[in-house]
């Protein structure tokens, strides 16, 4: 057991992570360890893609060295990241004790004990319908922000795609990984011909509009709009074992995942 037990929630204020004040839920925890749930549009931890913006790890230390009582009592005497969805995209992050725990973490990620679970909508058209395995090695090309495939260089990635519910002109997808590396649930999907909507790093998709949802004719002109902001890819469920220990991590979807689910369901 942790000395302390977790908040419900962490927050932080205007300015820090960005123009809004944010709050996210704590998902998940353990002795040295915490998950919560990232929002899309923020960084969990630094990366030389990011053009230094701030990121939730940052800000976490910053505001645990000044003593903030939500993050004390989060149980991590020194914050480090296990594992966190790219800013793009939202879903589980998990942070651990650099002293106590993260070696396990580490040790566990490295065996591949993990599955990774990502939900995502993407587009129909031209797309596969049926389940399939990708297994292109991704590398990473820093001077241009974005990973690559490449058999000489890359380093071995597999993800699982699995099609569910067709609605419209857009399909919802799971996709499951051992070891996502960065960008490569994105860039897998791209190759086998999946393209999830608001991508623009890995081709341009465009977004889920509400003509998309609604009975042709229902809509005057003028009066489309997008029903999401940017790309609609989640890290949905982590699970495995550490320390010989089963666990699972579940987050639910956000604010505009759901309502795109919602208005695409009812739009059949």
């Amino acid at each position: 057991m942790t000395d302390h037990q977790p908040p419900s929630s962490i927050g932080f204020a205007a300015g820090l992570l960005g123009e809004e004040a944010v709050r996210m839920d704590v998902l998940a925890h353990g002795p040295g360890w915490v998950a919560i749930n990232k929002p899309a549009g923020i960084a969990f931890e630094e990366h030389p893609w990011q053009n230094g913006a701030a990121t939730i790890l940052g800000q976490l230390r910053t505001q645990l060295e000044a003593g903030k009582p939500e993050m004390v009592r989060l149980g991590l005497a020194e914050p480090a990241a296990v594992f966190g969805p790219e800013p793009e995209s939202s879903g589980i992050a998990i942070l651990a004790d650099r002293a106590t725990t993260m070696a396990a973490w580490r040790e566990a990620l490295g065996s591949g004990a993990f599955s990774f679970d990502y939900e995502f909508i993407a587009r129909t058209e031209d797309a596969p319908e049926d389940p399939g395995l990708c297994d292109l090695p991704v590398g990473m090309d820093d001077s241009q922000g974005r990973a690559f495939v490449s058999h000489r260089n890359g380093k071995h990635a597999e993800t699982r795609f699995m099609p569910g519910r067709a609605c419209g002109r857009w399909r919802i997808w799971t996709a499951q990984s051992p070891f996502p590396r960065r960008d490569q649930i994105r860039i897998h999907a791209s190759e086998c011909g999946i393209r999830i909507a608001g991508e623009l790093k890995y081709g341009r998709t465009g977004r889920v509009t509400l003509t998309d949802t609604t009975i042709k004719g229902r809509l005057n002109k003028g009066e489309d709009k997008p029903l999401h902001r940017g790309l609609l890819l989640r890290l949905s469920r982590v699970s495995g074992k550490l320390d010989g220990k089963k666990f699972e991590v579940l987050s639910p979807r956000p604010d505009d995942f759901a309502t795109v689910v919602k208005r695409l369901s009812k739009g059949i």
